[in-house]
């Protein structure tokens, strides 16, 4: 997969500003619209779901404007869930998504909101960077990166009816992953290798997969976690 967490961004890029609205209107990089998909939520277990969430993904496309081939630049500050998340959307639709996380803030000059031109709907599902619930159930190398009472299922967010963790999962939590170095050993990961990340709701292990790709794993986002995972009765969860 092309893309990566980077320092300086590819030329004739598109420009996504990911941060919340006001700061986005206060100044941001020429030509750059404004996009938080650290929101939705989806069920993703039958085709049909999955159907969906493509014909989404091109409409989304769609909307910002954007063309095959055209890199995408994400930006703000630092590595945020909510800029991995938004990318991590991006990468899915078939996009060259790059995470521009520092120094860009010098050039962030100009002021009030711009609409993209829309274009024709288009998308390259990249699925093989997303987990389903029931791949995340039977993965070899699955990483749970919560905090350790969710993932002891000793607290859980109010939407979420139960706690716990998925069986088999590691913990491996998000505050290792913003140290890279030594990261891969003590994961007991190979450069190359498949492993699945989840959390809540696919934004902190956003940033996780990122970290991973850039480091050269075969990493695989599960878009909708644990706010998926303890809504769905056939699915089990171990606590403790």
């Amino acid at each position: 997969m092309r893309g990566m967490i980077t320092r300086e961004p590819p030329e004739n890029a598109r420009f996504i500003d990911t941060r919340p609205e006001p700061d986005y209107l206060a100044g941001h990089l020429p030509a750059a619209h404004r996009l938080d998909l650290s929101a939705p939520r989806f069920r993703l277990r039958t085709p049909e779901e999955l159907a969906s969430f493509e014909q989404g993904l091109a409409e989304l496309n769609g909307a910002l404007g954007l063309e095959p081939g055209t890199p995408v630049v994400c930006y703000d500050e630092g590595l945020t869930a909510r800029l991995a998340r938004t990318a991590f959307f991006l990468a899915l639709a078939g996009n060259e998504v790059y995470l521009w996380t520092e120094g860009w803030r010098d050039q962030a000059r100009e002021l009030g909101k711009l609409e993209p031109t829309p274009t024709r709907p288009w998308a390259r599902f990249r699925r093989e960077l997303l987990l389903t619930a029931d791949e995340a159930l039977a993965h070899p190398k699955l990483f749970d990166v919560r905090s350790a009472e969710e993932y002891r299922g000793f607290v859980h967010p109010p939407c979420c009816p139960r706690g716990g963790r998925i069986p088999g999962a590691r913990h491996a939590p998000l505050e290792h992953f913003f140290e890279p170095e030594g990261l891969l050993e003590h994961l007991e990961v190979r450069p190359g290798e498949e492993v699945g990340v989840y959390c809540h709701s696919g934004a902190r292990s956003a940033v996780a997969f990122w970290v991973l790709r850039g480091l050269g794993v075969q990493a695989r986002n599960y878009l909708g976690s644990m706010h998926e995972w303890s809504r769905e009765e056939d699915l089990p969860l171990d606590v403790g």
